[in-house]
């Protein structure tokens, strides 16, 4: 079968045994699922309205979904999941990619556009995480409003415990959880958890932070190293990569655009889903947004 053919695939990927799904026709974009153990399948569901227009690559990153683990847990950073991007491109013996992140995989993804700038074309980050920027004030903020709003109040009581270890343990735990992810979880939050596919891996989850924790790792200050035209999308109530966190990173990187969500959370392809799916085409098409081209201006709100 060719290696972009309709369907799941594996290549030998540096140590591990690397899974991705294509799906959809047209031009070519890649899209990687965050390394804490939940793998792609959230975002080929929550993503088909692009499969009309675009063939995307979803990729599960090492230890997550149907990758296989690596040989040592010191190879979980986020940067080794960046280093496995760049040996998929060698695999399918493409020049350049357009490479979309949500959440921790646009922490993966910004490590993968300073580390082979050269060969991203475009670069999509969707609420991402910048790993080493602090925006502790900005989340705990958010977890004080939420201990008294009836929508989030009893998932706030666990944002403070400690995380899981067991698949099982931890999977309820995020569920407790998911509320919080949401602007409007009554209405949102189900059509989410249904994309997910079944329980999360708890040992990426805490062998990627043990890794990213370490000194060194902090990407702000290579943001400028980024060739890539970006643009980085976020919702205006996202809790766990606020809006600030995306605020530095389209400072950061040279000719960014940044579009906030004014109506969602952490997943404004689920919240916010026509005119976030109509960002995401127009500029994967034009590179531009709301008839400006990406760059012209430091920030548009939805």
């Amino acid at each position: 079968m060719h290696p972009l053919a309709q369907g799941k695939h594996y290549a030998r990927i540096n140590d591990i045994d690397l899974c991705y799904h294509v799906h959809g026709e047209g031009p070519l974009v890649f899209a990687t699922s965050p390394g804490w153990g939940v793998g792609a399948g959230y975002l080929q569901r929550g993503f088909e309205p692009l499969l009309d227009r675009f063939k995307v690559v979803f990729i599960d990153t090492r230890g997550s979904g149907g990758s296989s683990w690596p040989e040592s847990d010191e190879t979980m950073g986020s940067s080794n999941m960046a280093d496995d991007i760049e040996a998929l491109r060698k695999h399918l013996q493409l020049d350049q990619i357009d490479l979309l992140g949500h959440s921790n995989g646009g922490a993966i993804a910004i490590s993968f556009a300073q580390r082979y700038a050269r060969h991203c074309r475009k670069l999509v980050l969707v609420d991402s995480q910048l790993i080493g920027f602090n925006a502790e004030d900005a989340i705990k903020n958010f977890l004080v409003g939420a201990a008294t709003d009836t929508r989030y109040r009893e998932a706030a009581e666990f944002a403070g415990l400690p995380v899981p270890t067991t698949d099982e343990e931890f999977t309820a735990w995020l569920l407790k959880l998911m509320p919080l992810y949401f602007n409007d979880p009554s209405r949102h939050m189900q059509t989410f958890v249904d994309t997910l596919d079944g329980q999360v891996h708890a040992a990426a989850f805490h062998a990627q932070n043990a890794i990213d924790d370490q000194p060194g790792h902090a990407q702000a200050p290579l943001l400028s190293h980024i060739l890539a035209e970006t643009l980085v999308m976020v919702g205006r109530h996202d809790w766990v990569c606020p809006p600030i966190v995306s605020q530095e990173i389209a400072a950061g990187i040279p000719d960014a655009r940044l579009v906030i969500y004014e109506d969602t959370g952490h997943m404004p392809w689920v919240e916010e889903r026509e005119q976030f799916f109509a960002d995401l085409r127009e500029f994967l098409l034009r590179g531009r947004i709301a008839g400006h081209w990406s760059g012209e201006a430091p920030a548009t709100a939805r």
